[in-house]
């Protein structure tokens, strides 16, 4: 399954492994498909669908957009809505720029099959980078109601980061609070709730969220201006100029305040 995408603006292709054995193996079944008696071409097309998509979908993985293209228009061909190879086919549109085809055909996806959440949160990700953060916040808070949802606190952290962004801070807290909750080593909600405190001027809380970041997730640049700009709001030198000149040795630009 094409891997679920984070809530960022800037373009990025993520690294997948290679998996040569897997497309090989699906080329066989694609392939067996064609074989089967005519008293079962149902469900033959609907294993030939399944087939082409997890096809498309390890050549998606593997960044070759053709094949990918050539498999999952075939798995449409045999199931026009099989939301999975419609979801592909979305994020395929979406790493050509083709931002209309896109939203279309996740919105297919989603139409086919309103419980698929990773769809939703693709979806909601892809409204994001679009600047479309109001649709990206509804999409984000229908896929927060799935309790069975793997990664149901990224979802909340997404929320959180939307919420903020539309100047809802009492619903980013309320939806980044719940991300802490049902995964208590989630990096990402500390560091947003670190950041949301700072900026509303609740500098104890926001120290304690940084710290929490940091011992998670290790020293990081973002990590380190925050906590010397909080450690300055609340008076404390000493602990500002120690953060200032790790964020001096990092070799990263010394800004004159973190991210509010």
């Amino acid at each position: 399954m094409p891997q679920e995408m984070s809530m960022t603006r800037r373009h990025r292709r993520p690294a997948f492994a290679g998996r040569g054995a897997l497309i090989t193996t699906l080329l066989c079944m694609v392939w067996l498909g064609g074989c089967a008696a005519p008293a079962s071409q149902q469900r033959d097309q609907e294993d030939s669908a399944e087939a082409y998509t997890r096809l498309g979908t390890a050549y998606l993985e593997r960044n070759n957009l053709p094949r990918a293209t050539r498999a999952l228009n075939n798995a449409l061909k045999a199931d026009p809505n099989d939301p999975e190879a419609l979801q592909a086919m979305a994020m395929i549109f979406q790493r050509q720029g083709e931002a209309t085809l896109a939203s279309e055909y996740f919105r297919r996806a989603l139409d086919a099959a309103p419980d698929l959440t990773r769809a939703r949160n693709n979806f909601a990700a892809f409204l994001y980078a679009q600047g479309r953060t109001r649709e990206a916040c509804d999409q984000l808070a229908l896929a927060s109601e799935d309790t069975q949802y793997a990664n149901r606190a990224q979802l909340f952290a997404n929320l959180g980061q939307c919420q903020r962004e539309l100047g809802n801070p009492v619903q980013a807290r309320e939806a980044l609070e719940r991300a802490k909750v049902i995964d208590p080593r989630m990096t990402r909600s500390y560091l947003l709730l670190a950041q949301l405190d700072y900026a509303q001027g609740h500098q104890a809380r926001a120290w304690d969220n940084i710290q929490a970041h940091m011992r998670l997730a290790g020293i990081t640049p973002e990590n380190l201006a925050l906590a010397r700009d909080i450690a300055l709001a609340r008076g404390d030198t000493e602990q500002a100029d120690f953060y200032a000149r790790q964020l001096a040795s990092s070799g990263s630009p010394d800004g004159s305040r973190g991210t509010p």
